[in-house]
């Protein structure tokens, strides 16, 4: 079956997130996607996490962030301090829809790789820079990750609990938000195309994509001249609103009570009715006043039941409520494997890594469904089919660029990472548990799919 995407080609120029996720959405739903990397400086992401936490070998082939991070892509590995690799890129790119890159604007003008440039190769190119601060601005040039453009943004000053400090999410989060964007934005430019030939540049600010979803913060100001100020998991409209204990170790439960009549409903499946009555519970307003209160004989009910038992009675009656899922508990959800959310990823067989189970796609395409078709691949695995089958270089020249280094397949200056062992981990708190028995547990759940090839 034809994907929807199928015919596009982009050239990725990115690293660790917030480019490298928005292309393997696109790559799922079947654009080629060429990822120029460099054996002289290694993607973060090849470089962390791995299978069994053993980094021995090749470890830069090992790593599981990478592996997340880049399905379905083509890897060519070029030194862009070399003309004849520089060159090279120029040439696949003038043979590209997108070419898009999360580097700051000076690396960019180093290569003389600036839209600017980039037009005279391919004057219908669809070019994306995605950078910390975006590409204009007095910032632009600022060095970022995702927990500084959090900070930026807005976001780490409304997280955190009441009297205390600003508090950052423990993953990247502004990396995901920018890439979804980023992701949509390509597509509106490439309609934009279509309609009228025309290629452009589009200006991804990573910080201001979490901006974007946090108006309220914003608009308080504008409108009250109010400052928002951290709530821990309380809200201004909804009480009680929070996660509560539940029976077991780290068990939990989120619990949104939007109305009185979710109110009630919610006290007569806790057989609770007494709280309906109590005169500090009354309404919105009264139980926002003893919250704390109410926050602790919650708890006190709900750590007597099961999570998921909770949450199925909760729902039953209407009202909105979730069972915390940690990693594993998201691996095994009977609704999300329903749903076919987990794809089997064949790892190559240089690294002795078994068929894994990956997340797929929030969405579902009726007619073009999309679908992990390749593992990510290991460094440089393509660079002869891009550089002398796509490009058309010829073997002499090809030969040169390995014997200079240029091109290659393994890291330049090899220095294998530390790997803490998980007790240490574990110490550092790091990580909560580790089940022993999760290789023969991903094995039952997940065995019958990879013997059928899936």
């Amino acid at each position: 079956m034809r994907k929807a995407l199928s015919g596009l080609r982009v050239v990725e120029f990115g690293q660790l997130i917030a480019v490298p996720y928005a292309t393997k959405l696109l790559g799922d739903m079947g654009a080629e996607i060429i990822r120029i990397e460099s054996c002289d400086r290694l993607d973060m992401y090849r470089t962390l996490s791995f299978y069994g936490n053993n980094a021995d070998g090749d470890y830069w082939n090992k790593a599981a962030n990478f592996y997340e991070q880049n399905r379905n892509k083509l890897s060519a590995t070029l030194d862009l301090t070399d003309n004849g690799s520089l060159e090279s890129l120029r040439q696949l790119i003038s043979l590209s829809d997108v070419f898009i890159q999360n580097f700051t604007p000076r690396v960019l003008k180093k290569f003389a790789l600036e839209y600017e440039d980039v037009r005279i190769i391919k004057p219908d190119i669809v070019m994306v820079s995605s950078t910390g601060y975006g590409h204009v601005g007095p910032w632009s040039n600022y060095g970022a990750i995702g927990y500084t453009t959090e900070a930026a943004s807005g976001l780490a000053h409304m997280t955190g609990y009441i009297d205390g400090p600003p508090m950052l999410p423990e993953i990247p989060y502004a990396d995901y938000t920018a890439a979804e964007h980023t992701a949509y934005a390509i597509m509106v430019a490439l309609i934009h195309r279509s309609h009228t030939g025309q290629g452009q540049f589009i200006d991804v600010s990573q910080s201001e994509t979490v901006t974007s979803t946090i108006p309220e913060a914003i608009l308080d100001y504008t409108f009250n001249g109010r400052i928002s100020d951290r709530m821990g998991n309380s809200d201004a409209e909804m009480v009680p609103h929070g996660c509560f204990r539940c029976r077991g170790e780290a068990a939990w439960i989120a619990i949104a009570i939007d109305s009185n009549d979710s109110w009630d409903r919610f006290c007569r499946v806790l057989g609770k009715n007494e709280w309906y009555s109590d005169d500090r519970f009354y309404n919105p307003t009264l139980r926002r006043k003893h919250e704390s209160i109410l926050n602790n004989e919650i708890n006190k009910e709900t750590s007597q039941w099961d999570a998921r038992e909770l949450m199925r009675s909760l729902q039953a009656n209407g009202v909105a409520a979730g069972v915390v899922l940690d990693g594993s508990e998201l691996l095994f959800d009977p609704h999300l494997n329903e749903r076919s959310f987990f794809e089997i990823q064949h790892h190559p067989a240089s690294t002795n890594m078994p068929p894994l189970p990956y997340a797929s796609r929030p969405w579902k395409f009726s007619k073009t469904p999309g679908r992990l078709n390749s593992s990510a691949p290991t460094l440089g695995e393509h660079n002869e089919f891009i550089l002398c089958e796509i490009l058309g270089l010829d073997k002499i020249s090809f030969e040169r660029l390995k014997t200079v280094g240029s091109v290659g397949n393994e890291p330049n200056h090899n220095i294998p990472p530390v790997v803490l062992s998980f007790e240490e981990q574990q110490k550092r708190g790091l990580v909560v548990r580790r089940d022993g028995d999760y290789k023969e547990r991903l094995s039952d759940k997940f065995g019958a799919e990879r013997d059928n090839g899936d």
